[in-house]
């Protein structure tokens, strides 16, 4: 059959010309009963399916025509109608000529069972059907009906635009979270129109760059301000590869925009491409800030590399300090045995003098890499720092000014002495050095509370109380290659001879140890401060003694078994200990202390040991035997201190230690002090 569609909706016409297109009809289309005479005009129709509300010409008006036209009232006419308000609206459509009428939405099999009956019956002979009504009576109707029908749509369109302007709140809403979020995410958005050039911002994105207001430019005039100087060929390349490559994503890119203030800010790129547009292809893209990302991973990378040199710095400074044992104690052997006025008298002199030298640069590996044995405190640093100033000023010179300033009613922190003198001596050594004639050099403490916020800015430190202690110079500051690697050992600024590069390094390393963290700040011809923070201590103040020295250094013929797995060390050690009138034997492994301790029992006085060996380390070792001989005397000695006899390096109340490499005098007060203990 040829169909004839009326409905001013085009997704009505296409569902219905879809439908019956598939059971083998043919189908005209018209979107008004003004179109549909035109066309009814024109071809000729086998059934007519019509809407009622359509603009021009709604369907009452055209059924009413169609069927009192001689040549088209025998045309089955369908009504197909969403606005339907009861059985009156049927009525006055069968009344006015219609041969069917069906509410959308129906099941396709009604639709078709409806359209193959009307095939087969054909439509009405409307002029000789005795139940339609006068003219008069159909307007009457027709009027009513309309206006139900008019009104029913008032009520569905104020109904739809609540619900758009629901819709839109909603959207409003929604678009105000995404603001947010992508504020709170330091992420904003942009479209880019590849073919016009023309890139539109979002709001966030222009808050991100540093821009008043969300606006459209050409990227060809704003890429050279957009975009750091480095990264301009990069990115364009990357544009060009992307727009070439066929695929829809971006591939990700970090690259450095240059902010409205010209500030620098590293960003990440990812988004799509739509290719199907007609204009070309269209970029949408997020672009997220990740400066503060960068600046972590920075941090991470730093501590991280200097974390690894500090193993290898531990590792070499453990051997060369058994080394060092064997020159240190044979030299001094030999020195005791040459008269006064011998020339090799001088000689060996100079070689202690060297190896001792040598002794504190492996120290000072140790303290970078956290290895060196320390004895903490409970300290006023304002105290500690005062009885320190008077060395400071010799060691800084006449021409320069050496300001302290003391913060009031500070916590107190718990570290060794030693250790913050080492500390204060090598900052202002560093800070003199910096500083090319007069100057000054200020020292500053105070209390500190860390917060969330800087603990997400700064990896190594830590949420909580700290006391500062600052160390600020006016010398020649640095730039950023040179801040990049001050806490490196070795690393130097300096002149061949006027320093080993280990200044920093050791200071960072006790700051490590002590469970603080260090920030610098400086810039080129503005001086520098380094802002070293020490976590508070809860506890009070104690009063501390000064341990009163042995009486004497010999011993008076007690037995000291000897463990040390280098045997230039063992044999370097008994030789020491028996010309200081001590009786000693020896082991190089644990199996071989045993058996040395199960035959001299309760005769043993002291065990000397060497606190990582092969078989088992010093501290079992000791354990092992005390058990057996409770009155057996400790003394660990190593080339750095191990994690089995100390916690990150801080030794226990009832440990005795002695770091290699020791001279005789060492050995001969350390091994009297713990037997008198």
């Amino acid at each position: 059959m040829r169909i004839l569609v009326v409905d001013d909706r085009q997704d009505s016409r296409y569902l219905l010309e879809v439908l019956l297109t598939a059971h083998g009809h043919q189908i005209l289309t018209a979107c008004h009963g003004a179109e549909a005479l035109q066309k009814l005009g024109q071809e000729d129709v086998e059934l007519i399916v019509s809407d009622i509300l359509m603009p021009v010409m709604d369907g009452f008006q055209l059924c009413q025509t169609v069927k009192k036209d001689e040549t088209l009232r025998r045309i089955p006419f369908l009504f197909y109608t969403a606005t339907y308000t009861g059985s009156k609206d049927e009525d006055l459509a069968l009344r006015i000529g219609a041969d069917a009428f069906l509410q959308k939405p129906c099941e396709p099999e009604v639709f078709i069972n409806v359209i193959n009956k009307l095939a087969v019956g054909g439509g009405r002979d409307v002029a000789t059907d005795r139940e339609l009504a006068d003219e008069e009576e159909l307007l009457v109707l027709y009027n009513q009906r309309l206006v139900r029908k008019l009104e029913q749509k008032m009520v569905e369109a104020e109904r739809e635009i609540e619900e758009r302007k629901k819709v839109e709140a909603a959207l409003r809403q929604s678009q105000q979270h995404l603001m947010a979020a992508q504020r709170l995410a330091s992420i904003g958005d942009f479209t880019w129109d590849v073919g016009s050039g023309e890139v539109s911002w979002s709001h966030s994105l222009c808050e991100l760059l540093g821009y008043d207001d969300l606006f459209s430019f050409d990227h060809r005039q704003f890429d050279d301000t957009l975009y750091h100087p480095d990264d301009r060929d990069r990115v364009r390349r990357w544009l060009e590869e992307c727009l070439h490559s066929g695929q829809e994503r971006l591939t990700p890119l970090e690259y450095r925009v240059l902010r409205k203030d010209g500030t620098i800010r590293f960003v990440r790129t990812v988004g799509t491409i739509d290719r199907r547009s007609d204009k070309g292809p269209q970029v949408f893209a997020t672009v997220q800030d990740i400066t503060e990302t960068k600046l972590i991973e920075a941090q991470l990378l730093q501590a991280q590399k200097l974390e690894s040199i500090g193993r290898l710095a531990g590792g070499v400074a453990h051997d060369y300090n058994n080394m060092l044992s064997v020159i240190i104690g044979y030299a001094e052997l030999a020195l005791s045995r040459v008269a006064e006025g011998d020339s090799l008298r001088s000689d060996l002199q100079e070689i202690l003098a060297a190896a001792g030298r040598s002794r504190d640069i492996t120290r000072q590996l140790l303290a970078f890499a956290r290895k060196e044995s320390i004895s903490p405190v409970v300290l006023d640093l304002n105290e500690a720092v005062g009885v320190m100033l008077k060395v400071l000023r010799r060691l800084i010179g006449e021409d320069i000014d050496l300001v302290w300033m003391p913060g009031a009613e500070l916590w107190p922190v718990k570290m060794d002495p030693a250790q913050l003198d080492q500390m204060l001596a090598n900052l202002c050594v560093n800070a003199r050095d910096a500083i090319a004639d007069v100057g000054k050099i200020t020292i500053e403490t105070k209390r500190v509370t860390m917060d969330q916020a800087y603990y997400a800015r700064h990896l190594d430190s830590v949420p909580g109380d700290f006391v500062m202690l600052a160390v600020a110079d006016d010398g020649c500051g640095m730039d950023r290659a040179t801040l990049d690697q001050i806490f490196e050992p070795f690393f130097t600024t300096k002149d061949v001879g006027r320093g080993t590069g280990l200044g920093l390094a050791t200071v960072y390393g006790i700051v490590q140890q002590n469970n603080g963290f260090i920030n610098v700040y400086s810039e080129p011809s503005q001086g520098t401060v380094f802002s070293i923070y020490l976590p508070r201590h809860r506890g009070a103040l104690l009063e501390q003694t000064v341990a009163e020295a042995p009486q004497q250094s010999n011993g008076n013929g007690e037995l000291i078994l000897v463990v040390e797995d280098e045997a230039a060390i063992m044999r370097l050690t008994e030789r020491i200990l028996g010309s200081l009138n001590y009786r000693v034997v020896i082991a190089r492994t644990v199996s071989e202390a045993l058996g040395l301790a199960q035959r001299h029992g309760d005769e043993l006085a002291l065990l000397i040991t060497d606190v990582v060996m092969p078989e088992m380390n010093g501290r079992d070792l000791a354990d092992r035997l005390r058990s057996r001989h409770p009155h057996l005397k400790c003394l660990f000695m190593s080339g750095y201190t191990a994690d089995v006899i100390a916690h990150r390096g801080i030794l226990e109340q009832d440990v005795h230690f002695i770091q290699k490499p020791f001279s005789r005098n060492d050995l001969a007060r350390t091994v009297r002090s713990v037997l008198d203990a």
